[in-house]
């Protein structure tokens, strides 16, 4: 088959002329750090997920470390991680000095494994300090159960949203659930900030302590010192804390990005429709599983498993790549990362190992067309059925 001129990489962010606008806005008012715009982003955002609280942050990952942070998490308490998950669901914890326990994954959803976190409660008990359950893809877990559990043991639950900004779960957004949720507003994410982070809670407290921590520990953010809202300057740190801020030129991509939500759903919807029509007769793979009973808008990414045993996925990946196709994993199993598989040798999650050889992220955006999916679709056909990836 004829080979494309362009690169078609994984995915792109799709910005506009608001995006643009909002962001000449930001740096003509002399706000580009933390100002107005982060202030009104946390407010819409919130007002989205139909939550009280937003507290904007750099990224995801400091999101979830500032969550833990404030929920207590300290030296060798335990909180229970998927294995299936970018690494900061479990980097976070090492960072706290806390001990990751992995749980197996489900094969047709890759989320937490419900009988692996049953297991570690009943063994560990009080020394679980919490569980964070990650929505791949933005396919909501089971959040009934994570609520009766947490009620049943007082274990609190952080979920980590990363892929979850248009999930819902029973006809409300999930950003309200748990303690906390997480989200992510990387180049890659179904909305941008270019990179960014954002916690929901609606606990009072928990919020404040969030803002506190998030920015140098101080009682007042730079909005609130510097404005005409309040123009004391005498703010001193109540506790040791970090710089974790979003800036204003972020939040006001977000702030465009948030206006067009409907517009991506419907796109991305569309596409994986598409994906899913284009592959359905294919039996030698898999297609992911974007909604439950319960929860829905699970379409961040998608990843299909070679279900083949002869094929070898990292060939599959390259062949993808001398047609000018990108291609990514999501995602390696953290507990065989270097660094964990050293340091907790005799993990052994069966469904996750079976996954990490066969999952493959194919392109997918709402700057893509259904021919740029066709194109991928043909790829994968041309290198199956002429054997250019097998082991």
């Amino acid at each position: 088959m004829d080979i494309r001129k362009d690169f078609l990489s994984l995915a792109v962010p799709d910005i506009g002329e608001d995006e643009i606008n909002e962001v000449v806005d930001a740096l003509k008012s002399g706000w580009i750090s933390v100002g107005p715009k982060v202030k009104k982003f946390e407010e819409e955002f919130a007002k989205y997920h139909n939550v009280k609280h937003a507290v904007a942050n750099a990224n995801c990952t400091t999101a979830l470390f500032i969550s833990a942070k404030v929920l207590g998490i300290k030296k060798d308490d335990y909180v229970i991680v998927p294995t299936i998950t970018w690494q900061s669901t479990a980097n976070i914890v090492e960072q706290l000095d806390a001990i990751p326990l992995f749980t197996d994954v489900e094969k047709d959803t890759m989320n937490i494994n419900l009988e692996d976190v049953e297991a570690y409660i009943k063994k560990y008990g009080s020394k679980i300090k919490a569980i964070i359950p990650v929505h791949i893809s933005g396919l909501p877990v089971n959040i009934d159960w994570f609520t009766e559990i947490s009620n049943k043991y007082g274990i609190p639950i952080i979920y980590d949203a990363a892929h979850a900004v248009f999930s819902s779960y029973k006809e409300k957004m999930v950003g309200q659930f748990g303690e906390m949720s997480c989200f992510s507003f990387y180049a890659t994410k179904n909305i941008t900030t270019g990179d960014g982070g954002m916690i929901t809670t609606n606990n009072d407290e928990l919020a404040e302590q969030c803002r506190i921590w998030s920015y140098h520990g101080l009682p007042k953010d730079s909005w609130k010192r510097y404005s005409a809202e309040n123009a004391s300057p005498h703010v001193q740190s109540i506790v040791p804390g970090y710089k974790f801020n979003l800036t204003d030129l972020q939040a006001a991509l977000g702030l465009a990005q948030l206006k067009r939500k409907e517009k991506f759903i419907g796109i991305r919807n569309e596409l994986i429709g598409y994906y899913n029509t284009l592959l359905k007769d294919l039996d030698y793979l898999e297609t992911p599983v974007f909604e439950t009973s319960s929860g829905k808008w699970g379409n961040h990414v998608y990843v299909i498993k070679f279900l083949d045993n002869d094929i070898n996925r990292d060939k599959f990946m390259l062949e993808l790549r001398k047609f000018n196709i990108g291609t990514n994993l999501h995602f390696y199993p953290v507990h065989k990362n270097i660094y964990y598989q050293k340091k907790y040798p005799n993990i052994n999650l069966p469904n996750a190992e079976w996954l990490m050889d066969r999952i493959l992220t194919l392109p997918l955006c709402t700057k893509y067309s259904q021919l740029d999916l066709e194109y991928v679709t043909d790829a994968i056909q041309y290198i199956y059925e002429n054997n250019l990836a097998v082991k």
